[in-house]
């Protein structure tokens, strides 16, 4: 798990980064009615500004009701284990309502419709969401923290060594 600010902001981005390419590329292909080579191209012209809202709305808002939310509910004595279960489920929750709503607007539909098909889009979405997040985006990223970690402790190690 990130230790500081620079691993947090380092593993928010690789969840981030997986989240957003994977979610647009499923709400993309149903709503091009598929996937095809056309809708792999709209979703990577989608990501960059898509990518920006939900990096910004997760630390901005979602992140510190998510913070509020885990102190209430995961404990010191808990595992580590709880604490990325209890992290993703209200992660995913609160981001899967958010980005269903903005996806739905940068897709071309108007409010009514995304608002009408809510509760259609949103239970696949946090779905999807939440089973990507604990089985592929929170593991690789996490892989990917522990790398950079180990790297960083061997520097400090030869670092220290040389002296």
């Amino acid at each position: 798990m990130p230790r500081n600010k620079k691993e947090e902001l380092i593993f928010g981005i690789c969840i981030c980064l997986i989240m957003v390419f994977f979610m647009g590329l499923l709400n993309i292909s149903v709503h091009l009615g598929g996937f095809d080579l056309n809708t792999l191209k709209t979703a990577v012209l989608a990501f960059p500004l898509t990518f920006i809202i939900a990096f910004v709305l997760e630390n901005l808002v979602i992140g510190k009701i998510n913070h509020k939310l885990i102190s209430i509910f995961v404990k010191d004595t808990d595992s580590v284990n709880s604490y990325i279960l209890f992290n993703c489920f209200f992660i995913v929750t609160f981001m899967s309502m958010i980005m269903t709503i903005i996806g739905g607007l940068l897709g071309g539909d108007n409010l009514t419709t995304v608002f009408n098909n809510f509760f259609i889009n949103w239970p696949r979405n946090f779905c999807a969401a939440f089973f990507l997040n604990i089985l592929v985006a929170g593991p690789v990223s996490r892989f990917i923290l522990r790398t950079i970690q180990s790297k960083t402790k061997l520097n400090a190690f030869a670092t220290d060594n040389q002296d």
